[in-house]
């Protein structure tokens, strides 16, 4: 009779198209957090930082990273624990727990997928397992990769630029790999340059940076997500040049605010790249009109 019982909910599950993988899978966490109100902000904005930290401590006290904290420093934990809120949080659901004139209060719910969780954590603890075999990696991997650009150098690399484009920055001190490797995508492919991860090398080097997300409730209904972002660009000038984004976007009240805002920070990125470029290969063809003059009058 058990048997026949598990039979049928398995019928059941695959009519359905119920995967119960997926929920086996899921790791759920929930984690409350506070956020003083600062003077000028909107509560909207507070939220927004609530929401960053109780992520944040949701995912710092998971049982499958807490046993990793004595082998890596403060700090590389930290980081791991922002990729993984970065990039792997899912099913975000936020309410507010207090309402009060000078703090913000939330509490988060969300999923999270063990097998995510255990590959950045590897990518980390591999990375930590001992300070001199890192020394030791970090010193061939820069002569690998030395190596590597020489072997792929074009045949007329007096021509071509390097850039570099590093994380993106945001206004609280957080940094993102996701959207600067969107960026990279956006811009690679360039008659004018190739991409280098080497700052050192590089002629260019591309810092994006959000400068305000800011979320306003307009009516019950609606609200307004206010987005400043630049990307500073050095080796153009003997001072920094930027090209600045700056967009307001209505979106309705029941629409989830992070998706919004990853949404208009992707446009806004490739908007900017597209500026970026522009003023890299202006710059190019100045240096290229410069050497050809040269080689005539010679």
């Amino acid at each position: 009779m058990v048997i026949r019982k598990f039979l049928i909910l398995g019928l059941f599950f695959a009519c359905f198209g119920i995967n119960l993988n997926v929920y086996a899978n899921q790791v759920q966490i929930y984690a409350n957090a506070c956020e003083r109100i600062l003077s000028g902000e909107s509560k909207s904005t507070v939220r927004l930082r609530a929401i960053d930290k109780a992520t944040f401590s949701a995912i710092k006290n998971l049982e499958q990273i807490q046993s990793e904290i004595k082998n890596m420093s403060d700090h590389n934990f930290n980081v791991m624990v922002y990729r993984l809120v970065d990039e792997y949080v899912q099913d975000l659901a936020v309410n507010s727990t207090d309402n009060k004139d000078s703090e913000v209060c939330v509490e988060i719910r969300a999923n999270i997928l063990s097998e995510n969780i255990e590959s950045v954590k590897n990518e980390f603890v591999n990375e930590n397992q001992s300070a001199d075999d890192t020394k030791q990696q970090k010193v061939a991997e820069v002569i690998r990769q030395a190596q590597e650009e020489i072997k792929i150098k074009p045949d007329n690399p007096e021509n071509l630029a390097l850039v570099c484009v590093k994380n993106l920055e945001y206004f609280n001190g957080k940094k993102s790999v996701k959207y600067a490797n969107l960026l990279k995508k956006h811009i690679d492919g360039n008659p004018y340059f190739y991409l280098t991860e080497d700052e050192q090398v590089a002629d260019y080097v591309i810092t994006p940076k959000v400068l305000k997300a800011k979320v306003d409730s307009l009516d019950a209904a609606n609200k307004r997500l206010h987005m400043a972002l630049v990307l500073e660009i050095s080796g153009l000038e003997k001072e920094i040049v930027s090209e600045y984004q700056n967009r307001f976007v209505l979106f309705g009240a029941e629409e989830n605010e992070q998706k919004t805002a990853a949404r208009l920070i992707s446009k806004l990125i490739e908007q900017a790249g597209d500026g970026a470029v522009r003023k890299i290969e202006h710059k190019q063809q100045q240096k290229l009109e410069t050497k050809a003059l040269g080689r005539t009058l010679s």
